[in-house]
């Protein structure tokens, strides 16, 4: 189970590339499968967890997202509260 504050409130996200493909609209549906098919593999986590977020999630985390991909994975735990490591 993936769990992540979203505006202040705890929220469980789709945890499989299945449960994301659910969640997804009509028309977002393709550009995920775009970027999963495109992103190289030990990128996949990442752009996995960024297509599990809410639609008005994913813009709104633009700045982390940005610091994650250049590698600083400063302050990120998972569930347990355990330092993430790329």
């Amino acid at each position: 189970m993936l769990r992540t504050v979203i505006e202040g409130e705890w929220v469980t996200l789709p945890s499989t590339l299945a449960e994301i493909r659910g969640a997804l609209s009509a028309e977002e549906l393709p550009l995920f499968e775009a970027a999963i098919s495109e992103a190289p593999l030990e990128d996949l986590p990442r752009v996995a967890a960024r297509w599990a977020l809410p639609p008005h999630a994913r813009g709104a985390d633009g700045e982390l997202f940005a610091r994650l991909e250049a590698g600083d994975y400063t302050g990120i735990v998972d569930s347990d509260g355990k330092p993430v490591r790329p």
